[in-house]
């Protein structure tokens, strides 16, 4: 009996990808398919330095994990700068031919942003759907995130899935939540054959709602987007007459590798 729990432990775990976040080149998504491939394609050409960047700024400046270290105003300003760093990728490194789209898809990004909410804890909650993605570039495509469905859809089983991830031990714990969430999708999908289209439809409502009217914050607009040098001291330029505004994001921002190698 040991030994066929051990076999289906194994062949459940060949499903499990660790994949290595240290590398900042790895996309960073919304959630909003047409944005996100708009994105994708648009750096399909571009350096692993370059698709850093403009992903950082998705990670960074845009849908930031905690925004408890900040006030709503520099979360907001944070947002502008992001949008000033997405000129100058569009200026200096995104083709002609997927400026525009580009520009577009990175202003969306900004807008749901805007209109996030931070918890007493400060994690930031954007109100969308959280895709995953096949492939890359031009060739992205989307597929529904199971245990962000759970999350937004069944408020029970999430908390269930929580309580088995925080008392499982560190060697059972990725097969035990793959285990309980392969389960849970399996069954809620018997029960409720239109929850995928009902969970995509709560998400489509949250952006025709609260995203598409967002206003993006201008703190940083008169940055200079022509150049790395050009940015870059206009940048300092401002830390300079606001030093006590956003100094730890600003100070990140100019100690940056990529500011660097000008």
């Amino acid at each position: 009996m040991a030994a066929i729990q051990l076999k289906e432990k194994e062949d459940i775990e060949q499903y499990i990808v660790h994949m290595d976040k240290s590398a900042g080149y790895l996309p960073a998504y919304s959630g909003m398919v047409d944005a996100d491939r708009a994105i994708s394609s648009a750096l399909e050409n571009c350096s692993k330095e370059e698709q850093e960047f403009v992903y950082d700024i998705i990670r960074q400046n845009f849908l930031i994990d905690n925004g408890g270290s900040m006030s709503e105003e520099e979360r907001l300003a944070n947002i502008s700068l992001g949008m000033k760093k997405a000129e100058y990728a569009a200026n200096n490194f995104i083709s002609e031919d997927n400026k525009s789209s580009f520009l577009k898809a990175m202003e969306s990004v900004a807008k749901l942003a805007s209109a996030g909410k931070m918890g007493a804890n400060g994690n930031m909650d954007y109100g969308v759907k959280k895709g995953h993605y096949l492939g890359h570039g031009s060739n992205l495509v989307y597929t529904t995130d199971v245990f962000d469905m759970m999350r937004t859809m069944d408020s029970g089983a999430y908390e269930e899935y929580q309580r088995i991830e925080r008392e499982s031990s560190d060697s059972d714990r990725p097969l035990n939540t793959l285990k309980y969430l392969t389960n849970w999708y399996a069954n809620a999908v018997t029960k409720n054959s239109h929850m995928v289209d009902e969970y995509e439809a709560k998400s489509d409502k949250y952006m025709n709602e609260n995203v598409k009217k967002q206003k993006i914050n201008s703190t940083f607009k008169d940055l200079k987007t022509e150049s790395k040098s050009a940015f870059f001291e206009s940048l300092k330029a401002f830390q300079t007459q606001n030093p006590n505004f956003l100094s730890n994001i600003i100070n990140t921002e100019l100690e940056r590798k990529f500011w660097v190698s000008m």
